[in-house]
């Protein structure tokens, strides 16, 4: 069941702002709501309220465009131990300072994650679990973009981000990291070039900052409209907790479209930890999208949450299907939230966690995920697998149970919506995942 309503208002300066309240009423019957032992499970009914706000605002110099859900658990025999509220919000804004030069970006997301890759990871909200916890993010990133006379494209951000956890099983700590980045390039032309520099500090509230700083030049050829080539060299200076490295960093890459609705990128560099490498590869029709990712490279747990959603994120296939349909996007993220609404859909699709640890991860992952859409049936698959390990002498490992960290998580999961009716919609799901504990 659901309702929704839109309100557009348009005051002074010709700002547009668009309102799209909605709720919905979930009831889900299980015989194991605390998904505990068989001995000792429990059956019930849960209730679930949605009440959800989208808004969006376009004008001459600011932007805004937002979600947020509160979703509202009822439990028919575990009432006393398990109701409770599920916020989710995800708000993004920009400002124009100076008109196509100096911007300032702002945002703020609120997620429910899942803490213990070894843990309970219910497909949705009607199970209980101590496991899942909530993260709050803030992001305020000024920067400065433009091209000169002679083409020449720049970007200079610095990006300030901080999260809080509340609920997580064990004792953690808020994080902030400050990251600046710039990168230059010019690419007209059969030879080009790009520049580019990182310098990100991470800190913990209770252990000293993690830096890493990187800068790399890239030499690029063009060997057609379709194919570029890039080769890069660079120096990296790392400064960890209990230890440190620096050096030369060198590599190798490509861009390939051989048509408009296929992208094919790969990219190979030498760093200190051995090998990093990127290849993906992006392919839709007017009814199907499909990508297949692998890769190999260092993050840290602040840097997961900021630029993961705590799974795959269903709406951005949905928007790669109506790109060609909808090319004005504001109008296109409508129709994709109407669209995921009406097809019963899940907001996202398994994905490994973001593992808490307060040192540098070094992540291997491989994933795939497919998209069918269909008059009446939808479908969507992903399927992934990631070995993640502690940098030896990056922080303290008593900070965390290395094994929260030290692992490889492997999982798959099948999303089937058929609409019976224009308001009535079948849903199945299935899912499984394993996760085992390095050596």
């Amino acid at each position: 069941m659901a309702a929704a309503a839109a309100l557009a208002v348009t005051p002074a300066g010709a700002q547009t702002w668009r309102f799209d309240p909605s709720i919905s009423l979930q009831e889900t019957v299980t015989n194991n709501v605390n998904l505990d032992p068989t001995a000792s499970r429990r059956s019930d009914l849960v209730t679930q309220i949605t009440p959800t706000l989208r808004f969006a605002e376009k004008g001459p110099r600011i932007s805004v465009d937002g979600t947020v859900r509160v979703p509202v658990l009822l439990y028919a025999k575990t009432g006393a131990d398990n109701d409770k509220v599920l916020p989710l919000a995800n708000v993004v804004g920009d400002l124009a300072i100076v008109a196509n030069f100096f911007h300032v970006e702002a945002a703020a997301t609120v997620a429910q994650q899942f803490f213990n890759p070894f843990g309970a990871q219910p497909s949705d909200f009607a199970n209980a679990t101590q496991n899942r916890y909530r993260t709050t993010t803030y992001r305020v990133s000024p920067y400065i973009k433009g091209v000169t006379p002679g083409n020449t494209s720049y970007e200079l951000r610095n990006n300030d981000v901080w999260t809080n956890l509340s609920g997580a099983p064990i004792a953690t700590e808020n994080s902030r990291y400050v990251q600046w980045t710039g990168k230059a390039a010019n690419t007209q032309g059969r030879y080009g070039w790009e520049a580019d520099f990182d310098d990100t500090d991470i800190r913990f509230n209770e252990q000293n900052s993690i830096q890493t700083q990187l800068v790399r030049f890239a030499p690029i050829y063009n060997v057609d409209p379709q194919l570029r080539l890039r080769a890069s060299v660079g120096y990296e200076d790392n400064q960890f907790t209990l230890t440190d490295s620096r050096g030369a960093i060198y590599g190798a890459g490509f861009e390939w479209h051989p048509g408009i609705r296929t992208n094919i990128v790969g990219n190979y560099e030498h760093r200190f930890f051995g090998s990093a490498y990127l290849l993906s590869l992006d392919h839709r029709t007017p009814l199907t999208v499909w990508n297949v990712r692998f890769g190999r490279n260092i993050t840290s747990y602040p840097q997961q949450i900021t630029t993961l959603p705590p799974g795959v994120d269903v709406a951005s296939y949905v928007n790669a299907l109506f790109l060609s349909r909808f090319p004005d996007p504001a109008e296109r993220q409508r129709a994709v939230d109407d669209f995921i609404s009406n097809r019963g859909l899940p907001l996202t699709l398994s994905n490994p966690l973001s593992l808490y640890a307060q040192q540098i991860l070094l992540q291997e992952s491989q994933t795939a995920t497919a998209g069918l859409i269909g008059a009446r049936n939808s479908v969507f698959f992903t399927v992934f697998n990631a070995r993640s390990e502690q940098i030896e002498g990056s922080g303290n490992p008593l900070q965390s149970p290395r094994a929260l960290s030290n692992n490889t998580q492997t999982g798959a999961n099948i999303i089937w919506a058929h609409n019976l009716t224009p308001s009535v919609i079948l849903t199945g799901i299935i899912g499984g995942f394993r996760t085992v504990a390095l050596a």
